[in-house]
């Protein structure tokens, strides 16, 4: 067994129902700081208003409540869904109407436009919906330049540039609602990821933490998630600790025997990004020095859905980590 990585905020005391804004690097866990809104208390269907800034990138002027959202991004466009279901939404990504990728698929489904795959939204198509609010998470280059197109042509667009780990997506929850004229909703699924998550952190405490590899099937390829992604946050925080770092993986990417076998993991967990199953990691799982390592040779591995397993933009990443944390510890947790 190894010692836990603790990652800053993300396995902090500070209840997520205090939201803490995006770069928690530079933001102590002790000190949070509300999302910024100039709407008064009390106002909350109150327009025009602006949102975001200090630290939850550019402020936003939205002049009326959106009835007909854009949401360019699987992680903003999930967190739209649960938090106003799909009346409001004129587009979102295809990949959300899938079940191993989206958490809201009924509602996915009856939004008007699912847009490509890929990370090059079309500006033409996106305004040619006459969108009164988009949102888009920039990582990039062709989201980025989406945006840029977006801004110049008048309609607000809300950029949500951080997801990597709860505080952030809260904080992200927190910034729709007020976007939205939803605050009671996104502080209602705010509080229940803080007892959802503090109910598994006080479970854990103190046990003994199995080291823990992440892979994914996200390229078509096994890939290997790296100590700073979300899942490996969810691991952590389920009372696992990364096996990444043995084997000197500072980054997610392709992954060969040679690392899984350096790794030496206790467990290994394998995020479902295609839908394709566990099969789909046979030929990586069967190579004969994988195969001899004792948690592949036990079946010591657990199968997740990408939809419960990345920053979903909402409550049911919460399953991912109950499930997480019920495997690595079932003594913790039965009879729950």
């Amino acid at each position: 067994m190894t010692n836990p990585v603790r990652r800053g905020s993300l396995l902090g005391t500070t209840s997520l129902a205090v939201v803490l804004l995006a770069g928690c690097a530079t933001t102590p866990a002790d000190e949070p700081v509300p999302a910024p809104s100039s709407a008064p208390p009390g106002a909350a269907a109150s327009y025009p208003r602006t949102v975001g800034g200090g630290g939850q990138g550019e402020p936003v002027t939205i002049p009326s409540e959106p009835t007909r959202i854009a949401a360019l991004s699987p992680d903003a466009a999930e967190a739209a869904l649960a938090l106003v279901g799909a009346e409001r939404l004129v587009a979102v990504p295809a990949s959300v109407t899938g079940a191993h990728l989206g958490n809201h698929v009924e509602d996915a489904a009856a939004v008007s436009e699912h847009l490509p795959p890929g990370t090059n939204p079309d500006p033409e198509l996106v305004l040619s919906l006459n969108p009164d609010l988009v949102l888009v998470t920039p990582r990039h280059d062709g989201e980025q330049d989406a945006l840029s197109l977006l801004d110049e042509s008048g309609v607000p667009v809300l950029a949500l540039e951080h997801w990597d780990d709860l505080d952030e997506v809260a904080g992200n929850l927190t910034l729709l609602g007020e976007a939205l004229g939803v605050e009671d909703r996104a502080e209602s699924l705010v509080a229940d990821m803080a007892s959802r998550r503090d109910a598994v952190r006080d479970a854990v405490d103190g046990v003994d933490r199995p080291s823990v590899l992440v892979l994914s099937n996200q390229a078509g390829v096994p890939f290997v998630l790296g100590p700073d992604s979300f899942t490996t946050g969810l691991v952590e925080l389920a009372g696992g600790a990364s096996a990444a770092e043995r084997a000197g993986v500072r980054r997610t990417g392709p992954v060969d025997p040679e690392v899984v076998v350096g790794a030496a993991p206790d467990a290994v967990v394998l995020v479902d990004v295609t839908g394709a199953g566990r099969e789909s990691f046979d030929s990586l799982l069967a190579h004969p020095a994988v195969a001899d390592l004792p948690s592949v040779a036990e079946d010591r591995v657990l199968l997740l859905p990408a939809a419960s397993a990345f920053a979903s933009g909402g409550a049911h990443t919460l399953d991912g980590l109950e499930e997480l944390a019920g495997w690595l510890h079932p003594e913790r947790f039965d009879g729950r």
